[in-house]
């Protein structure tokens, strides 16, 4: 069974091993073999620099740079987020540290104290300023995510804005500093959408490195308010049967996931619909 082990990230140029993973993200677009998977080094030859981050089936697995990538006829790229949907969970895992480490490294290259250009550590996930000491570790950004449903059991879904049009999804938002998880719950519905909710309940979380949130999915219960969309980041919004709901992402995100659960739970107990 593949399981993928974070490690500490340091840069190495020494020649790869044949059965080191290697990840290239050009773009917001991962490189797979022919067979579908994360190349091996046997089969993809890249010369320079690799930052090694964890292991995965016992190998090295390392990010490639961009520079002159020579990729084979029989690789093919695709979609960061389409790759969550066709990659195993230990492969899905490694890609989304290796896009986070990407886009941190590239946003954190010199001191923020003093200015100096940062080094990488050898022995921990780190950048280390070689002149005031200061360390900096990659940041992590939590956001809330929640199915909402009122007393006849259909889920609340809402616009954004930046969405494409018809698009429908959960409300989400980002933990402030001070806040708890479930006071964001409370905040981020009351000011998108106007309601009050109740009885929070955790379903799950998942890494989404778009580019550094930690998503942490949660179901509630409709206590109150006049469903109101702050016109500002939320257009629209409404309390939606199966037979109703519009256009919901597609599978590979923890918003399709909550959704797909509410779908199974209607099913059980709303056999009209």
């Amino acid at each position: 069974m593949s399981i993928f082990f974070p490690a500490a990230a340091a840069v190495r140029t020494v020649p790869a091993a044949p059965d080191e993973v290697l990840i290239a993200l050009p773009g917001d677009r991962v490189i797979l073999s022919g067979t579908g998977h994360l190349p091996r080094a046997a089969e993809w030859p890249v010369d320079g620099d690799r930052l090694e981050f964890g292991r995965l089936d016992g190998a090295a697995c390392s990010l490639v740079g961009e520079e002159n990538l020579r990729v084979p006829e029989t690789f093919r790229e695709i979609e960061v987020r389409f790759a969550f949907t066709v990659l195993p969970e230990p492969e899905q895992i490694a890609v989304c540290r290796a896009r986070t480490l990407a886009n941190w490294r590239r946003n954190r290259r010199f001191c923020g104290a003093c200015g100096l250009e940062l080094v990488d550590l050898a022995d921990e996930c780190a950048r280390k300023c070689p002149g005031c000491g200061a360390v900096f570790y990659p940041q992590i950004s939590p956001a809330v995510i929640v199915a909402v449903t009122d007393a006849a059991g259909r889920l609340l879904l809402a616009h954004n804005g930046k969405f494409r049009e018809g698009l429908y999804s959960l409300v989400a938002g980002f933990v402030e500093p001070g806040e708890s998880m479930e006071s964001a719950v409370h905040r981020e519905i009351r000011e998108e959408v106007g309601v009050e909710v109740k009885n929070l309940r955790y379903m799950g979380s998942q890494s989404w490195p778009f580019p550094n949130s930690l998503m942490i999915g949660f179901t509630a219960e409709y206590a109150g308010g006049v469903l109101r969309p702050d016109g500002v980041e939320i257009t629209d919004a409404g309390f939606f049967t199966p037979r109703e709901m519009p256009a919901v992402p597609p599978p590979g995100s923890i918003s399709r996931t909550l959704i797909d659960n509410w779908l199974q739970t209607y099913g059980r107990t709303h056999t009209d619909e």
